[in-house]
């Protein structure tokens, strides 16, 4: 594990998924500058957050940024333990395009001694494990491209169970709590399983396609639509409200009482901003040709997440005080192409993205370590 203070690594090229991006790092500087301002819209104020390059307070400090070489961060199991996607190359390659390739399986990295063990192996590629609240199971695909086989599995004994055995789409599905997952199948519905692999339709949308769906106490929330409706869905009263339009992804804060909404406001613009959980905005935090990765702290205090400027150039990693406005920039060169993931205490924070290697693009993690 290599690691780095205050140094740049180059350029950035975002992409996600089935495209590749480089990613570069600059620690933050430090100062005090007042970047808010108060507009009105549609007869209420709203604060706007500047993305400036120097923290609002210096409260919330980067100590380092570590870098994991080959292997793709998918999840905290503790303080010091990820659970990592990378190749396993002890399995048989197949031959894509001309280059071989091997199934990316799942190990436990730990971060002291940089030490990996095999957590789940084989040769059908794996991937998007993401642990459940309590850490007991994870949830993660069997992967064919975009798509995917959902499993369970128990982190004690090590079986899974399957959660269907019809695809959906890889970068979907969400832990509604330590016992259920969601997810949205090929048909638009929405798929409720187990930890034992029993499923069964939550919501029959009636939509089509939908995506981004999660569960924050009684409310399911899902995409739909061509204008990117955000739906809740309450499994009490089984009534559906359309709360926003545009909408890219919906975040419920942990306790479900804010929503950080990422919007697309124009044809080279998203917009990251807070609202109650009827979608009427509480304040804008960020703006720019995208944002990504956005995550809450488990404690609801703070957002963490990236920006990308028009020109492609500037790729900005922020966290956000919640409840002050209070803003600090973590790297000036920074792009995630994963979600942001934090750590069990708030204190750490886990990325992803993929980097160019002898003429090769292989994963890269890093893990962000806060005071």
């Amino acid at each position: 594990m290599q690691k780095i203070i205050n140094n740049k690594l180059g350029k950035t090229v975002l992409i996600l998924l089935s495209t590749v991006s480089l990613l570069s790092i600059a620690a933050c500087g430090t100062g005090e500058t007042e970047a808010r301002k108060v507009i009105e819209q549609s007869g209420k104020k709203i604060t706007v957050m500047d993305n400036t390059t120097q923290s609002v307070y210096t409260k919330l400090k980067l100590t380092s940024i570590d870098k994991l070489e080959g292997v793709r961060g998918m999840d905290w199991v503790s303080e010091d333990m990820l659970v990592v996607d990378k190749e396993n190359k002890e399995q048989t390659p197949v031959t894509v395009e001309g280059q071989q390739r091997y199934p990316h399986n799942f190990y436990l990295r730990d971060l002291a001694s940089g030490k990996e063990t095999p957590l789940k192996e084989g040769e059908q590629s794996l991937g998007f494990a993401l642990l459940s609240p309590d850490k007991k199971h994870v949830f993660y695909k069997e992967v064919y491209e975009a798509t995917g086989i959902g499993y369970i599995m128990d982190m004690e004994t090590g079986v899974s169970v399957k959660t269907g055995d019809a695809e959906f789409m890889t970068t979907e599905g969400e832990w509604a709590d330590n016992e259920h997952v969601i997810f949205p199948n090929m048909e638009g519905n929405i798929v409720r399983a187990d930890v034992t692999g029993k499923s069964e339709i939550a919501v029959k949308t009636g939509v089509g396609y939908v995506h981004n769906v999660v569960q924050a106490g009684s409310i399911i929330y899902y995409i739909a639509h061509e204008d990117s409706q955000l739906i809740a869905y309450d499994t009490g009263t089984k009534q559906s409200e359309v709360i926003a339009k545009g909408v890219m992804w919906a975040i419920p804060s942990p306790d479900g009482a804010k929503l950080a909404l990422v919007k697309r406001t124009a044809p080279t613009e998203m917009t990251l901003s807070l609202c109650d959980t009827a979608g009427n905005e509480l304040s804008t935090l960020a703006s720019g040709t995208q944002v990504f990765g956005t995550s809450w702290s488990p404690d609801g205090s703070k957002i963490a997440y990236t920006t990308t400027s028009e020109n492609g150039n500037e790729n900005r990693l922020f966290i956000t005080e919640v409840e002050t406005g209070e803003q600090t920039p973590i790297s000036n060169d920074m792009q995630a192409s994963d979600k942001l993931r934090w750590s069990p205490s708030g204190k750490k924070l886990l990325t992803s993205t993929s980097v160019l290697k002898d003429n090769a693009y292989q994963f890269m993690a890093y893990v962000i370590t806060l005071s």
